[in-house]
């Protein structure tokens, strides 16, 4: 028998079992109403705030296993910031003895079958070879790739203290395998005595390499479905690999953070997702290609296929074509022009979309602020550095703002990433551009110092370089300006309103849309604030604003209103804690315990009408799900929670849905099935102590050495968890 897998020990003897956020930002219509799983308490109105909460029975201890105590825990959250799973499901085998996983074919290249009127960038070379052979030197055209063997060396790739974690980069037959290993002690080198010094966690293969190399490469791994960042980066720099950018944390995510076609929006080419799952990409084009710039060229391409001369291969003599069916930025106005550029050089704290869209929506050729306006916190943070900053430093310069015609190309061709890689030669290009303005206006600084402190590159002194949010990566500032003790001169931040919208062009929205917008940033903001633990923001809203829009009812607001509820309730429970109280404490205080009913209340009437809204497993849906289920629990209503959960598990990869689906199942005494979905929560994140500690509960009954092994496996990973047990 497996020291660590078992399946089905258990017998009528075992007692009674007891026992996220990713934010809306936009959504996608479909808007047939089908019942959803759970009907509301009162389906014709909304709950007062003022009403009385549905009586909730006090809670219960447990023994931290998720078992009783005869009270569950409650539902684990799957929000970024407690993400850990790193795990996943490959078949039937014993932790530690990963086999790869079929590649599968969800998100491949599929040139006969390209969507919404796209051909793929090989149809545009048929034509136009000297553009494509320019664009294949440009770092557009590696975005996105199939692994090489100079894109992974082999072997130990690095320690990371802060995690306990121990990643390997390997060989296996024709295909890369990243691999990660949990280790207890203060390193892996520990003399550690204990049974266990050491958890393999995950053998994963590389599917993809994203990035071009000009600072960093990383990397997607394959499970089943779902496409995985890997924590391991390839920084060019150091030329070593480190931790991936955002990971660099003690509760980082390991392999659990799965890619969504947003997440690949800015370094893949040609996307579509299987029935409108986020999670389950369809890669038709790998890297950022033509049409991304250029717009859909099927019209394009078939109006000169019809009118090309067979014989001569060229344009039928005396025709001209008014309409070439094809976006030429050159054309088009100036916003239109930096839009293209702009949907992914474009940095935000929060996007708020165009009702309905997402960002796949944008069309070029359109200004980007009919598909969504990007917003930043006008709070003082401590760091303002971000990797994709470029226009909101740009528009804030005066170089752009006394100008009618200065944009990305201005200085940058897409098509000639500047043939020389001589750094004199890309001064003096660089320079060129700026004294074809100030031709007039000297320098203040002697030529001689400019030469012999940078060559005499204008940018040095007024576009700075400096670090960024991408480890080993500094980048040049867009904010043009002159700079002193590294700061822009006469440049000041807004401090109001809370969110600054960035844009150039708001007056193409009406009133009632920009209003509509600024609500739901706003609202956006205090959610993402509650889930990296600041609660204050969400505590301090309401949703009348909200309420009081006229797209109320339509689905991103009911979507949003379901989470800033659920979130304020959760903010609720922290602050009372953090207050000194313990949980009962919390639960016991009635006043309390009035607003956090009143707060899953809304959640849930809210997340009723979302659900009725999107039948699609869109995030949208995914996100109504686990808010029920959450509220399900709250109300230890587990056997109207097992349905959410259940739907959950089979459209998104997240080792604490089935976590949560166990402690229900145990519920209902399902102990078989609490079993098995407890092994299934391992199979996704195989350092997730909780499931542990209760699969030990469980064989504790019926195998003790299975029980005693799986028990000691919980303790080391709760002490020496890098925040401690």
């Amino acid at each position: 028998m497996s020291p660590i897998r078992s399946r089905h020990m258990i017998d009528a003897r075992l007692p009674q079992i007891g026992g996220l956020f990713a934010l809306m930002i936009a959504v996608a219509s479909g808007c047939s109403r089908p019942e959803p799983p759970i009907a509301p308490a009162d389906a014709a109105k909304a709950p007062s705030t003022s009403a009385a909460p549905t009586e909730k029975p006090p809670a219960r201890p447990t023994d931290g296993s998720g078992f009783p105590a005869s009270q569950a825990a409650p539902p684990e959250s799957t929000s970024p910031r407690n993400r850990e799973m790193v795990d996943p499901e490959i078949g039937d085998r014993e932790i530690g003895e990963r086999k790869i996983g079929d590649l599968g074919n969800s998100a491949s290249e599929s040139a006969a079958d390209f969507p919404g009127g796209f051909v793929g960038t090989a149809a545009c070379a048929k034509c136009h070879a000297d553009r494509y052979a320019s664009y294949q030197k440009t770092h557009h055209s590696r975005s996105l790739r199939r692994p090489t063997a100079a894109d992974l060396p082999t072997g130990l790739a690095f320690h990371h203290p802060a995690s306990h974690r121990t990643y390997t980069v390997r060989k296996s037959g024709s295909t890369w395998v990243h691999e990660d290993e949990r280790y207890f002690g203060d390193s892996p080198d520990t003399d550690d005595r204990m049974p266990i010094a050491q958890l393999p966690i995950a053998q994963l293969p590389v599917e993809y390499v994203m990035g071009s190399g000009a600072f960093a490469k990383g990397y997607l791994v394959r499970d089943g479905d779902y496409l995985l960042q890997s924590p391991i980066t390839w920084y060019t720099s150091p030329q070593a690999y480190a931790i991936a950018p955002g990971y660099d944390t003690a509760n980082q995510a390991g392999f659990g953070r799965v890619i969504e076609d947003s997440c690949v929006y800015c370094h893949a080419g040609i996307v579509s997702t299987a029935d409108e799952n986020p999670n389950r990409l369809i890669l038709h084009e790998l890297s950022i290609g033509c049409e991304r710039c250029h717009g859909a060229g099927a019209d394009h391409t078939a109006l000169y296929r019809d009118r090309m001369n067979p014989d001569l291969q060229q344009l039928q003599q005396d025709e001209i074509i008014a309409d070439t069916k094809i976006v030429n930025p050159s054309s088009l106005d100036r916003h239109a022009a930096e839009s293209i550029c702009a949907q992914c050089h474009l940095d935000a704290d929060v996007t708020v979309m165009a009702s309905g869209e997402t960002v796949w929506d944008y069309q070029p050729g359109e200004d980007l602020i009919q598909n969504r306006l990007a917003y930043k916190s006008t709070a003082e943070r401590e760091s303002v550095k971000t990797f994709s900053n470029h226009f909101d430093q740009m528009w804030q310069s005066q170089c752009y703002l006394q100008s009618d015609t200065m944009t990305c190309v201005t200085c940058h061709d897409p098509h000639d990433p500047h043939a020389s890689d001589l750094a004199s030669d890309k001064i003096d290009a660089f320079r060129n551009v700026c004294q074809s303005c100030h031709v007039d206006q000297g320098c203040a600084v002697p030529l001689p110092q400019r030469e012999t402190e940078n060559q005499n590159a204008c940018a040095a002194c007024h576009m700075p370089r400096a670090g960024s949010d991408i480890p080993h990566a500094s980048i040049t500032n867009h904010l043009i300006a002159v700079y002193q003790d590294g700061k822009p001169r006469g440049v000041t931040r807004p401090t109001s309103p809370p969110m600054r919208r960035v844009s150039q062009s708001v007056d193409l929205l009406s009133p009632e849309e920009l209003h509509r917008r600024d609500v739901m940033a706003e609202a956006s903001w205090s959610v993402l604030q509650a889930i990296n633990g600041q609660v204050d923001p969400i505590l301090a809203s309401d949703d009348a604003a909200i309420r009081a829009l006229p797209s109320a009812d339509e689905i991103d607001s009911l979507a949003l209103l379901a989470e800033t509820s659920r979130q304020r309730a959760k903010a609720m429970i922290l602050q009372k804690s953090d207050d000194g109280a313990t949980d009962d404490e919390a639960a016991d205080d009635d006043t309390v315990q009035k607003q956090i009913q009143q707060s899953y209340d809304l959640a849930h009437y809210f997340a009723v009408k979302t659900l009725r809204q999107e039948t699609k497993p869109t995030k949208t849906r995914q996100l109504a799900l686990e808010t029920l289920a959450d509220k399900m629990i709250f109300d230890q209503s587990y056997d109207q929670a097992i349905p959410l959960y259940e739907e959950l598990t089979r459209i998104r990869r997240d080792a604490r849905d089935w976590y949560n689906l166990a402690i229900c199942y145990a519920n209902q005494r399902r102990i078989s099935d609490a079993e098995e979905a407890l092994q299934r929560s391992l199979d996704l994140d195989a350092a997730y102590a909780k499931p542990y500690a209760s699969l030990a509960k469980i064989y504790s009954y019926v195998d003790a050495e299975t029980a005693a092994r799986f028990q000691r496996i919980a303790e080391r990973l709760s002490q020496n968890a890098p925040n401690g047990p």
